[in-house]
């Protein structure tokens, strides 16, 4: 099993891709720039390097002008090309205004991940048209209640309350997609670490947000036996420090019962409509 990781004691060739990665932003957005902010497993200390993003949101001054947002997006994706792990950097820009008020959905100045790569760097992104993301309040929630700031202003002074209303419909709008069709069957340890972590939000409901890791070991305490070896199986999918490639981080390179996922999606739909 692979030990968790947490910022700052994080492995070096991580911690000087995220100080690199700082620098660069600092240097693109110049006086723009308000604040850097981890949030996510590496501020939770939940990182197992195999499998974990880098999440980051950055926050701005005002809107970004479009080929600004462009230099900035090209920038980034080139540095991320060179990243030590196979997890990616998922990045949202935004300006100061939105992370005060947080309106929903959120709108955003430029967003990278590994979806948006290509499309970044083959110039298919129109940065003049407006564009929000229902998640980025579950991210927000993220860096106000155990998130770090990297550089700038201190989270108290530039995010505003989220509401947890709002968070939750985020956190149960990717729920959705988990319990449609056989989705469960593509990322299964994404999975069923998420399910836990949802049910442990409205099972505990007392608006503290959760790790996958915290999720699972949840699932292990409070939901039935029948489940707890597919529950696992998911951490120890997870946690393992054996080397994936993209392809393999989805199912963690290893063999999955379907009919014990689907049994587990099948309980979390009950569970969820109840």
């Amino acid at each position: 099993m692979a030990e968790p990781q947490a910022w700052p004691t994080c492995d070096e060739d991580i911690k000087q891709f995220v100080v690199q990665l700082i620098e660069l932003i600092r240097n693109e957005l110049g006086n723009k720039l308000i604040g850097i902010y981890l949030h996510g497993s590496l501020a939770m200390g939940s990182y197992y390097r195999p499998k974990s993003d880098i999440d980051l949101i950055v926050v701005v001054d005002s809107k970004l002008e479009a080929g600004l947002a462009g230099t900035v997006g090209i920038a980034i994706a080139s540095r991320a090309i060179n990243r030590p792990t196979i997890g990616n950097v998922e990045l949202s820009v935004i300006t100061a205004e939105a992370a005060k008020q947080v309106p929903v959905p959120t709108p955003f100045e430029l967003h990278y991940s590994s979806e948006w790569h290509d499309k970044i760097l083959n110039n298919k992104v129109d940065y003049n048209k407006k564009q929000t993301d229902i998640d980025l309040s579950s991210h927000l929630m993220y860096v106000v209640q155990r998130g770090i700031c990297l550089y700038g202003r201190p989270i108290s002074n530039t995010f505003g309350t989220v509401k947890w209303q709002y968070f939750m419909e985020a956190v149960m709008n990717d729920l959705e997609w988990i319990l449609e069709d056989e989705h469960v069957l593509e990322t299964p340890f994404y999975s069923v670490l998420n399910i836990c972590r949802v049910l442990q939000l409205l099972i505990e409901n007392n608006q503290s947000v959760h790790s996958k890791d915290e999720g699972g070991e949840w699932g292990l305490r409070h939901l039935p036996q029948e489940y707890h070896q597919l529950i696992q199986q998911a951490l120890d999918a997870y946690r393992s420090s054996d080397i994936v490639n993209e392809e393999q981080r989805k199912t963690g390179g290893r063999d999955w019962d379907h009919n014990k996922l689907l049994a587990f999606r099948n309980f979390a739909r009950l569970k969820f409509k109840g």
